[in-house]
């Protein structure tokens, strides 16, 4: 882990990069907020040493993105350095479509910086993978994750139980068209 991080993607103002060790503390406290877990995968307080293991494994993972596996990417506002949250991509291990997950530490929130930043991961996966899809599932009253969702051309396109609603974001945009080289089922 020395030296800069790999830059997967750069925006006007946000760069997605592999994580490095100067990653860890802001991971940490970020992750340790209470309104940022709400909706998230981990509970608080998480621990330290998950922070320090997360960043290893993703600043050494070759190649990065593996299927079945998923793969954290850091995020930085292009005009001041420093980890602002991250964008979480599993490659699903029998299909070509990529789930995605996403947390931006408070202070960032509200610029349409998240937007961007998985717009652009969107459009490189698919471009990277050969991606015909990338989902993302969200509790049906986070309307802050479900607004850049919908901003960036997700259409919601199932309910996952009775409080999450499954996403869905296709190359090209909406509605999706059958592809005519497909035979019908």
């Amino acid at each position: 882990m020395t030296g800069a991080p790999d830059v997967l993607v750069r925006t006007g103002r946000v760069v997605v990069r592999r994580f490095g060790a100067d990653d860890i503390d802001a991971l940490h406290a970020y992750r340790n907020d209470g309104v940022t877990a709400a909706f998230q995968g981990w509970d608080v307080p998480w621990p330290y040493d998950e922070a320090v293991m997360l960043v290893a494994e993703m600043a050494m993972r070759d190649p990065l993105f593996e299927r079945g596996e998923w793969a954290q990417l850091a995020l930085e506002r292009t005009d001041a350095p420093g980890l602002i949250g991250d964008i979480g991509v599993l490659w699903q291990a029998d299909d070509d479509v990529a789930e995605v997950g996403f947390t931006l530490a408070e202070p960032h929130r509200g610029a349409g910086l998240m937007s961007e930043a998985l717009l652009a991961v969107c459009e490189e996966i698919h471009r990277e993978l050969g991606l015909r899809l990338v989902a993302a599932i969200t509790h049906l009253v986070n309307e802050p994750a479900r607004r850049v969702l919908e901003r960036i051309g997700f259409a919601a396109v199932a309910l996952d139980g009775e409080h999450e609603v499954v996403y869905a974001w296709k190359p090209g945009g909406w509605p999706m068209v059958a592809d005519p080289a497909r035979p019908a089922d």
